[in-house]
């Protein structure tokens, strides 16, 4: 006899969730409970294949678990390391060390360095990809063409690196005025590599949203391999006990980039990261002020002011005015990174009571 049918699915759209927090504490839940392992360069843990999901509010991107302790810093740092179509480790070794393990010559970075193959001019148009996809968008709204590919076919069976992209493509769709997106990634390890990985594709969604005049729509996330080391285990389980024991949590709301978002703007954040990470500028909430910038884009440089401080003023304390004017969700992450530098606002999450 033929064997009984299985019953519809009522739906193929990935798990929603209103932002990354609650997607983040549901693939750490899963993937504790999961039965499949693997083992791969050395590193054992448990995986899950074909995960995906969507964040109806993508500007929701950063987990507020204090079990997490959420680098914001560095999170910034590499989004505007692939806004510049950087490759180099200078930049990223002053946020993550470990990050100098990822290059063979040790000036460059080939696999995780997404921004060259985003951002950076090619061809004989001069135009980059995110470039070439935003106009593609402008000329067609409804194409389904506005792609970015990443993982490059001279990485297949690499042996030569020790990293290679673990992003395939990246993917924009214009939809009843709203821009919608798609990051297809071959892997991710779900305790580190995830949390940067949303925060930057999200982060560039947000952006080509703006630069379009478009309202941001919602961020799907589809991983062949989803896994975590053993080494993280006992503290994805932190994180899933935490987000069961504070499943209403209050968490501070996500700030909007500013609908009149520039290149301009961003080319001079990224300016002032250069001069920040080499100590030359010492910023302040009225020197803050004094760049120009609408007040979103003020506050990530003061995140990267207040890593300055951290690394280059170890005695002394940061100034309360500028963590005081800091985006709240960012002030909490950095309090929970660095508890003895950065103090916590007095309005406190369910977490910290």
């Amino acid at each position: 006899m033929p064997p009984s049918a299985s019953p519809a699915p009522t739906s193929l759209t990935p798990s929603s969730f209103p932002g990354f927090h609650q997607a983040y504490a549901a693939v750490l839940a899963d993937l504790t409970q999961a039965p499949a392992r693997i083992c791969t360069r050395g590193n054992a843990g448990p995986e899950r294949l074909n995960v995906s999901f969507q964040l109806d509010d993508p500007a929701a991107r950063v987990p507020q678990f204090a079990a997490r302790k959420a680098n914001i810093v560095f999170n910034v740092a590499e989004v505007l390391w692939f806004l510049s179509g950087r490759d180099d480790v200078a930049m990223m070794r002053y946020y993550a060390p470990r990050m100098s393990s990822y290059s063979v010559d040790g000036i460059t970075i080939a696999g995780a360095a997404y921004g060259t193959r985003m951002f950076r001019t090619t061809g004989a148009g001069g135009l980059s990809a995110f470039d070439a996809t935003l106009n593609l968008i402008r000329e067609d709204a409804d194409t389904k063409r506005a792609v970015m590919p990443i993982f490059g076919a001279h990485e297949v069976g690499d042996g030569t690196h020790p990293d290679v992209s673990c992003t395939i493509a990246f993917q924009l769709f214009r939809r009843d005025d709203r821009l919608h997106s798609v990051c297809y990634m071959r892997a991710n390890d779900a305790f580190q590599g995830l949390v940067s990985d949303v925060f930057s594709f999200t982060f560039i969604h947000e952006l080509a949203a703006r630069l379009l005049g478009l309202e941001i729509g919602t961020y799907a996330h589809h991983v062949g391999s989803m896994h975590i080391g053993d080494q993280h285990l006992a503290k994805a389980q932190a994180v899933v006990t935490e987000a069961a024991a504070h499943p209403s949590l209050l968490l501070h709301p996500a700030q909007r980039m500013p609908i009149a978002t520039t290149r301009d703007m961003v080319d001079l954040v990224c300016a002032e990261e250069v001069q920040l990470r080499a100590n030359r500028l010492r910023h302040t909430r009225d020197s803050l002020a004094g760049t120009g910038l609408p007040e979103y884009w003020q506050q990530l440089v003061g995140v990267l002011e207040v890593y300055r401080h951290i690394v280059h003023e170890p005695q002394r304390a940061v100034d309360e005015e500028l963590l005081d004017f800091l985006d709240p969700a960012h002030r909490w992450l950095l309090h929970h990174k660095w508890p003895t530098r950065v103090s916590l606002a007095t309005e406190l999450v369910q977490g910290d009571m």
